[in-house]
């Protein structure tokens, strides 16, 4: 079974019905009243858009995705940013150390010849 083919089963659309005021309008207080008044322009904008059902089930399916897309970016891309950060850290910290360690003969060798070179001279001085 291939992609498409799950799609087109999971794609159940299901008609929406035409919103209908609360025959109780007049009775509510103004709160509730208001509430019911933005349910109704909301219910008639999406029933104004898709008398079918469509876009409601558009946005089901793309919420649906949203989720299993957004988990994994909230909870593992951190920890993955977290580790190559470290990585990144622990690998300077090596490269500065190697790098001590290369120069820390150097100076050694150079230390060594210069005392070389004082001890020929107050050889050769108090000769």
């Amino acid at each position: 079974m291939n992609l498409w083919s799950k799609i087109k089963e999971a794609w159940k659309p299901n008609p929406v019905d035409p919103p209908k005021i609360d025959p109780d309008l007049h009775h509510l207080d103004p709160l509730t009243r208001s509430a019911e008044s933005f349910r109704y322009s909301i219910l008639s904008i999406e029933w104004w858009i898709s008398k079918n059902g469509k876009v409601r089930e558009w946005l089901r399916h793309n919420t649906h995705l949203a989720a299993w897309l957004i988990i994994p970016a909230v909870l593992v891309v951190p920890v993955v940013t977290f580790i190559v950060w470290q990585v990144a850290k622990w690998l300077s910290m090596l490269t500065s150390i190697a790098g001590y360690l290369v120069v820390l003969p150097i100076l050694a060798l150079l230390a060594a010849i210069v005392m070389l070179i004082v001890i020929a001279i107050v050889k050769a001085v108090f000769r």
